[in-house]
């Protein structure tokens, strides 16, 4: 009986199991196609585009500033060779501003030198200057340009002739006295980025004389005398040229050296045998970063003011700045 049981639990399981199968396998889902939605498309509004913040664009502009102070010192004692002591320094500013775009160019150049020197009769001026140059100009060509240019040069403290003792030192300039104005219409000519020449027809210059005490006194009569040109009475004198030529030089001749030349060429329309001329040169040799050595020199003749070429030389060392 028991042998009978256990086939008959065989073959009930195996029967069980492939009825239990064969519902499984009718129960099978085949899988169904997955159909993606259509995406409509959707209406995009057009975006706003806010103005953009203009901002203003310098690149029109060139720029150079300089400033520094030169010191000098000589101090002899007991020295048989003989010498005598003397201190002096100078202090200046320089500044250059450049704008160029398209056809239209505009150069304003300011530069300022004052000095002392003392070798035992207390400070007395060295070098006293003061000079802006305002230039603009419409190109014409690649080389010229028609231009028009405002000049002032002048002083900041009273000049002398000095005299053995202070009281006789007679003072002979002083701030507007002389100032020199120019004002110019002509051609430009620069062949190179550091040459440049001004031709101007009809320039018109302006001396002027503020200061009577300036004025020497005629010994015999002890009235006053003109003044760099300008009649007693009157405070500036008006000159008209012929033509008027200003040429300048700024470039690097050297690794750190540079050197700037203004030559000013006047020829009065009143006195064509008296041409004024002006030289105005400056080396200067950067050392290092901050300390340099500079030379200045400067040629004149102008018979309003001496029948001989003038001359003034300033040598220095010092601290110089460039940004």
């Amino acid at each position: 009986m028991k042998k009978q049981h256990f086939l008959f639990f065989i073959v009930s399981l195996f029967y069980s199991s492939n009825i239990f199968a064969q519902e499984v396998k009718s129960q099978e889902v085949k899988p169904q196609e997955v159909k993606t939605p259509e995406v409509k498309p959707q209406e995009t509004k057009p975006q706003e585009v806010k103005p953009k913040e203009i901002k203003k664009d310098t690149s029109y502009w060139k720029k150079k500033t300089q400033y520094g102070a030169n010191f000098s010192n000589a101090d002899f004692n007991n020295w048989s060779p003989g010498g005598q002591n003397a201190t002096g320094f100078t202090v200046f500013f320089n500044t250059k501003r450049e704008y160029a775009k398209a056809k239209t160019t505009w150069v304003n150049d300011l530069q300022m030198q004052y000095g002392l020197l003392n070798n035992g009769n207390g400070f007395r001026k060295s070098i006293d200057r003061l000079f802006f140059d305002s230039k603009v100009g419409h190109k014409i060509s690649p080389t010229w340009a028609l231009v028009g240019v405002f000049n002032f040069q002048s002083q900041f403290t009273s000049g002398y002739k000095y005299g053995d003792v202070a009281a006789n030192d007679i003072k002979i300039s002083n701030f507007l006295s002389p100032a020199y104005i120019t004002e110019s219409i002509g051609f430009e000519w620069r062949p190179k980025p550091y040459f440049s020449m001004v031709a101007s027809p009809g320039a018109i210059r302006q001396t002027i004389v503020t200061d009577n005490g300036v004025r020497e006194k005629d010994p015999i009569t002890g009235e006053l005398k003109p003044a760099y040109g300008v009649r007693v009475g009157s405070k500036f004198r008006n000159d008209f040229a012929l033509i008027q030529i200003v040429s300048n030089f700024d470039k690097d001749i050297a690794k750190n050296v540079n050197l700037k030349l203004r030559h000013q060429v006047f020829i009065n329309a009143n006195s064509l045998g008296h041409i004024d001329n002006r030289i105005d040169a400056k080396v200067a040799a950067k050392i290092n970063k901050y300390f340099s050595a500079t030379f200045d020199f400067i040629l004149l003749y102008d018979d309003d003011l001496s029948t001989k070429i003038q001359q003034a030389r300033n040598l220095g060392l010092g601290f110089l700045h460039t940004f």
